[in-house]
């Protein structure tokens, strides 16, 4: 093992939409583990101030929020008050991340590997230790890197960043193990990778749902999630509404009662499933929203960032899935379940591929697995 040297503050970069973020947690808690005398920046989306509970990894004490896009950065600092810790903006902070960079890094993990945009500021601002993985010339502004991009399909996106470290660390220690091997043969060498396979992913915050439980009247309860980004990337309602109905005839969940949960402007899609028959839950924070999967004895989901908030409070999860490729984005609780649809690869447009891949699973097929659960 290479001498790491006294590593003070470090960043740790992820960037995207909700799913990409908490796909992210493990990469998170393995540069926490790397560095665990070092001070960490989390830079990425402003989703973050709503998914890191300040205080509950108290290494990290400084969110740098920037858009998908951008290296414009606005910082947040952990401050104590009033028996909490809360992210408050430092108005008078860097603008952008090359200046929050120069400001005394001495390491910044790149861990969104389809883009090397917020790496080039840690490469202009010298920071010492830059890991990443880019391809052609964007390569060199990373001097702790891995060959993968990210691109390839055999791959989950939480293990991306994590064979990437493995890698990128193997190199920094002249170990060969990863040389000249195949993809798969890489990530069945990682460490990180065949750790996060039996953990799923780690929680960001303290979990409560004992008010969730409060307000529902009833403490057992499982949740229904039907709905998504599109229609098109859904299961019909009309086959959730008709599961549900099964599930309780069945007693496949017996003294456990449904709950159709979705965002505050999902109230007319969660209609359709629920009715005046099944109870709704429509969470105001993401806060709230891991506490009510927290409390939760099953999920059942489209493709969707539930899956992952699951996975990270140990909630048992069957996810739906359309045309995407559970290699990439399926569940990751080592007990997790999904079933795909058939994909109509011969039409053209996406959207009609997805609509029409979802409206293949039937009703009895998914009953099925709930039973074999």
């Amino acid at each position: 093992m290479a001498t790491r040297g006294f590593v003070q503050r470090v960043g740790w970069i992820r960037i995207g939409a909700l799913g990409d973020l908490l796909v992210g947690l493990a990469s998170l808690r393995e540069t926490l583990d790397r560095w665990p005398q070092a001070a960490v920046t989390v830079v990425g989306s402003p989703l973050w101030l709503q998914i890191l509970e300040p205080g509950y990894w108290p290494q990290i004490d400084r969110l740098a929020i920037v858009e998908k896009r951008g290296t414009e950065a606005k910082i947040f600092d952990r401050i104590a008050g009033a028996g909490r810790f809360d992210w408050v903006e430092r108005p008078e902070a860097a603008s952008n991340l090359r200046q929050e960079f120069s400001s005394g890094y001495d390491a910044v993990f790149n861990a969104r590997v389809d883009s090397p945009r917020q790496g080039f500021a840690a490469f202009w601002a010298r920071v010492p230790e830059r890991w990443g993985s880019a391809e052609g010339l964007s390569r060199f502004i990373y001097n702790r890197r891995a060959p993968h991009d990210g691109k390839d399909p055999l791959i989950h996106e939480r293990d991306v960043p994590l064979l990437l470290m493995d890698e990128a660390e193997a190199g920094l220690n002249h170990d060969v193990r990863f040389l000249g091997k195949s993809l798969r043969e890489r990530i069945d060498l990682s460490p990180r990778v065949l750790k996060w396979r039996g953990a799923g992913l780690p929680c960001a915050r303290r979990l409560d749902s004992a008010q969730f439980k409060t307000r529902l009247g009833f403490d057992r309860y499982f949740l229904v999630n039907p709905t998504s980004s599109r229609r098109e990337k859904a299961w019909p309602p009309a086959k959730f509404r008709s599961l549900i109905e099964k599930t309780e005839r069945a007693k496949i969940f017996p003294g456990v009662k449904p709950v159709v949960i979705g965002a505050p402007h999902e109230t007319d899609w969660l209609r359709e499933i629920a009715g005046d028959k099944f109870q709704i839950a429509q969470a105001a924070s993401i806060g709230e929203l891991f506490n009510m999967v927290a409390g939760a004895e099953f999920l059942l989901t489209n493709t969707s960032s539930m899956q992952f908030i699951a996975a990270s409070t140990g909630t048992r999860t069957l996810t739906l899935m359309g045309r995407a490729r559970p290699e990439i984005w399926g569940p990751l609780g080592p007990s997790d379940q999904f079933v795909i649809g058939t994909e109509p690869k011969e039409i053209e447009s996406i959207f009609e591929r997805e609509l029409q891949a979802y409206e293949s699973i039937d009703v009895e097929t998914v009953l099925k697995s709930l039973q074999a659960r």
